[in-house]
């Protein structure tokens, strides 16, 4: 399918051919026939794209300040590549579209196929033939409206979320300042509801597009202006002043003191340079508040990806039921945007449609449509074997193929599997379309696959690397081993005990070599601690994590990902497990932020082994930037040891110490890389072999699942496995029903205070 893309670092326009988006639980995939380019708002985008380093730095000095931070927290060298990649990968522009249903996700029944649609969201409902949309951001056409019309529902929103702020009763004073297309949608939306609302702008053209449609407009440039505003107001002064427009000048917020009335409201819909003047706003007691985007539900993952509605009687206004009252609207006839005049380009002539914003164009369009044929279609769906295949070592160069590619894969895997001599990249699916393209071609992958059922039923690879969001691991790395190849999951291997079992089933069955993402065994710095430990002695493990605290809107917290807990702390807990010589048999987690794994970000765990050996996993996240991130301690018979960031490690023993230096703190990924490739050519791993081992990952897998439970009901939880394949995999004794829920046989928790006990 075609989509426009945007350079990050030339910001130059193209047309590419990408694949299209899957369909996925909550999301809905559309076939555009319009899609709107809002001039200010994209224009923008694309100027910052043009602009050198410094330009783009003095434009967004927020990133500059998230730059700094990473530098601190990951070095130079690392965040040099890391904002190298970002400036390499094309973004896809657009947010506001409308076309026709091709297909519906599972947990979306109320849209059928063939529903003509209106979809917002920056990264979902973007300039393309086919896009993917979640649930709550999409909204049916009613079928008086013109599909063209409706693709002008996302900034309708915009506009009407502005007018909620303002918390105005019908007939009151409002006046409008900035008249680009979000101040025209707005003015129309004002008149509907019976306000008496002015707009101003400094273009006579877009004050001269207001009148052209029934609406009252002022030209500012004049100082008299004021007095000419509120003359139709037989001198009174705005009860709410939306400002619409886009400068960083702070002119707008000003001159909006100098509109309203005593305490009047002053809404901040567009992006200006917020400094309000004493003089006007404490003496008017006026009140500033911001819009923000289409309303309520807007940054909020579980909303807008997890498809959580907001009950009515509390949020009467959410982006969606903007979405759909802008389209109501339209229906009844109370606005019309077809007085908006925009320009059309055909998608394919996008490049023309952006040249076209830049002030040198000398044509002032407030707004442009791209159009898009109706040829475009969903690839059919592969056929899927029915019989799982075995597993057979290649008798070649293997082929390896991969599912998603990150930040991660992209920075610190594919680069150590580059090193590695006769490896062939043979597909690589999943990911949004663009980006799988461009690190398709960036690594030299064979092709990109038109989906992951695709690449999984074309049976070209030897080994596939599950790389994607931690929701689908699982179900994915089940596939991979069904479908015969080799396997390499990234952690988390799975987030329930179900697609555990699932997983280990399908490893048994298939014979195929696996491994799991846990490259902390593969680290130097413990494989020499390993080998330094006491032969089969009890062992204490204390594993410290200063993790740093993430964003609230981070995807580790989107619905379904699991958090911090399975997605990130599995990998202490694999660490300690792969030094302990003993099983683990009972865990016990205490949150020190939360009791829900899903948001925790700071937890501590306690695990019991077999043998006697016990494990404290410390994970700080909510620890400050700068603060070492990992130390891991362990005391056994007659030896200490510490590795310290994996940049050292001190082993004590006989009243001496031996401290080894590690260059560059390399954390395993390296010798991962090597193992896996001889794993998929069926070589012998002479070193490496208990670190490759696939049933101590599942392992680790499950007490982490265990972990998470045992978090949630404030309990110690038994670790043995109560499935049956996972009790094969593991060559443990299944649990018995509801063994786990007694209190602990050991002892050895009972001193525990409680999650509550400790908040």
């Amino acid at each position: 399918m075609k989509t426009v893309l945007l350079s990050p670092r030339t910001g130059s326009i193209t047309v590419a051919d990408v694949p299209a988006p899957e369909v996925a639980a909550g999301t809905v995939v559309i076939r555009n026939h319009w899609s709107l380019i809002s001039a200010g708002t994209e224009r923008a985008t694309v100027a910052t794209g043009a602009k050198g380093l410094i330009g783009k730095a003095r434009q967004r000095p927020d990133q500059v300040a998230q730059l700094i931070d990473s530098v601190k927290r990951t070095g130079l060298a690392d965040t040099y590549r890391t904002v190298r990649d970002r400036l390499d990968r094309p973004v896809q522009l657009g947010y506001s579209c409308a076309g026709t249903v091709l297909r519906t996700g599972e947990g979306v029944d109320d849209i059928r196929p063939g529903t003509r649609v209106a979809a917002a969201g920056a990264r979902y409902a973007s300039h393309a033939e086919i896009v993917a949309v979640p649930r709550n951001l999409v909204v049916p056409v009613p079928d008086g409206v013109d599909t063209r019309w409706a693709a002008f529902a996302t900034v309708g929103a915009i506009a009407l979320q502005g007018i909620h702020q303002a918390e105005v009763v019908p007939g009151s004073r409002i006046a409008v300042i900035g008249l680009g297309l979000l101040g025209q949608i707005t003015l129309r939306l004002l008149r509907a509801y019976g306000y008496d609302a002015v707009g101003i702008d400094p273009d006579p053209a877009m004050v001269a597009l207001a009148e052209s449609a029934g609406l009252t407009a002022f030209p500012r440039d004049a100082d008299a202006l004021p007095g000419l505003v509120q003359g139709r107001w037989a001198g009174a002064g705005a009860d709410a002043v939306l400002i619409t427009a886009a400068t960083p000048s702070p002119d707008p917020v000003e001159f909006a003191g100098r509109l309203a009335r005593d305490r009047a409201t002053v809404v901040v819909v567009g992006d200006v340079g917020v400094a309000p003047p004493r003089s006007s706003y404490y003496h008017k007691e006026l009140t500033i508040r911001y819009a923000r985007s289409y309303g309520p539900g807007r940054y909020d993952p579980r909303f807008e990806e997890g498809g959580h509605p907001y009950p009515e009687g509390y949020v009467p206004w959410t982006e969606r039921r903007n979405l759909a009252e802008v389209l109501r609207l339209l229906e009844t006839g109370a606005v019309d945007f077809a007085g908006l005049k925009p320009r059309v380009f055909a998608v394919t002539d996008a490049a023309d449609a952006y040249e076209a914003l830049k002030p040198s164009s000398g044509q002032r369009d407030v707004a442009l449509l791209l159009r898009y044929p109706d040829t475009a279609r969903l690839p059919s769906p592969p056929a899927l074997r029915t019989a799982p295949r075995t597993w057979t070592a290649p008798r070649g160069t293997p082929r390896i193929a991969a599912i998603g590619a990150g930040n991660f894969a992209t920075r610190t895997l594919f680069p150590e599997l580059k090193r590695e001599s006769g490896v062939a990249f043979s597909w690589l699916a999943g990911g949004r379309g663009p980006s799988a393209a461009h690190q398709g071609r960036r690594w030299g992958f064979d092709q990109v696959a038109e989906s992951v059922d695709a690449g999984l039923a074309s049976g070209e690879a030897d080994c596939v690397m599950v790389l994607s969001r931690h929701d689908s691991h699982g179900r994915y790395a089940a596939r991979v081993l069904r479908g015969g190849s080799a396997l390499y999951c990234e952690k988390p291997v799975a987030l329930t005990e179900a697609e555990l079992e699932d997983v280990a089933q399908a490893w048994s069955a298939s014979g195929a070599p696996a491994m799991a993402g846990f490259n902390r065994r593969f680290a130097p710095a413990v494989a020499d601690l390993r080998a330094a430990l006491p032969a089969g002695a009890p062992l204490q493990v204390v594993y410290r994590v200063f993790a740093g605290r993430l964003p609230a809107d981070h995807w580790y917290f989107h619905p379904g990902q699991g958090g911090r807990l399975l997605g990130e702390v599995c990998h202490f807990i694999d660490t300690a497990a792969f030094l302990a010589p003993g099983r683990p048999v009972r865990v016990r987690a205490v949150g020190v932020d939360a009791a829900d794994p899903a948001v925790a970000q700071s937890v501590t765990l306690q695990i019991a082994y077999d043998d006697g050996s016990s494990a404290s996993v410390v994970y700080g996240g909510l620890t400050p930037p700068g603060a070492p991130k990992e130390l891991l301690e362990v005391a056994g018979d007659g030896v200490a040891a510490r590795i310290d960031d994996f940049r050292t490690l001190t082993v004590w023993r006989g009243g001496r110490a031996k401290t080894t230096t590690y260059r560059g703190a390399p954390k395993g990924h390296a010798a991962e890389m090597r193992t896996l490739v001889r794993l998929v050519r069926g070589e012998s791993l002479d070193t490496g072999t208990a670190a490759a081992d696939f049933a101590s990952a599942l392992e680790s897998s499950l007490v982490t699942c265990r972990a998470a439970r045992s978090l949630t009901e404030d309990r110690p939880v038994d670790c043995a496995p109560a499935t049956p394949a996972l009790a094969k995999a593991l060559g443990r004794p299944q649990l018995p029903a509801a063994a786990d829920a007694g209190p602990d046989p050991g002892g050895w928790a009972d001193g525990l205070p409680s999650a509550a006990e400790v908040r």
